[in-house]
């Protein structure tokens, strides 16, 4: 646990306004990043703000049960996920893609990656994590863009490093299908002009 952490959880579990400040200070800090992770199994952004308060509302509740045994943001991630997981299942709101169409690979540098800006190619990487199993795409998200390594991923989400790589090789070539089908349509819209 950070320094940084360990002195918001002091000040936060002695209460009183410091407390309250302290505990601000903390929401502050890793809001964004929790945020961030339930819009991408969400997809929804109203959801996400409603959900992060309730996260939020949760860790005020048991914070005085955490031990310190992980990481706050690990303790935090957990606590995000299975809100979000929960508040999914009573809104039924979890729509899937299916990516089981045979496409056409695009080996790299092919011409529909040429001329397309680090934004767009963002911005397909996103669409295509979107696309995943939540489970799939929280694995892939720590692993890829938070650059976390298996055992640390298996600390944070409380499954098994074997489960965890085999999670991240389905989403890996799930995000490949998806990229490969969205370049190809994308070659093929551009060739009829």
């Amino acid at each position: 646990m950070t320094n940084r952490d360990k002195n918001w959880l002091d000040v936060i579990k002695a209460g009183g306004s410091s407390g309250q400040k302290a505990f601000q200070e903390l929401s502050v800090f890793y809001g964004p990043k929790l945020y961030s992770q339930i819009l991408k199994i969400t997809k929804d952004p109203a959801l996400s703000k409603d959900v992060l308060q309730e996260v939020f509302i949760k860790t005020w509740l048991h914070l005085p049960k955490f031990e310190g045994r992980s990481s706050l943001y690990s303790w935090l991630y957990r606590i995000t996920h299975n809100e979000t997981l929960s508040i999914l299942r009573n809104e039924k709101r979890r729509a899937h893609l299916s990516l089981s169409q045979e496409v056409i690979e695009i080996i790299p540098g092919h011409s529909s990656l040429d001329g397309r800006s680090a934004d767009e190619i963002l911005s397909l990487l996103n669409a295509a994590v979107e696309s995943l199993p939540h489970k799939q795409a929280a694995v892939f998200e720590l692993k890829y863009f938070q650059q976390y390594t298996f055992k640390e991923i298996e600390k944070i989400t409380g499954t098994s490093q074997g489960a965890l790589k085999a999670s991240y090789h389905i989403a890996k070539g799930k995000i490949t299908s998806f990229l490969h089908l969205k370049l190809n349509h994308s070659l093929r819209e551009t060739s009829k002009l």
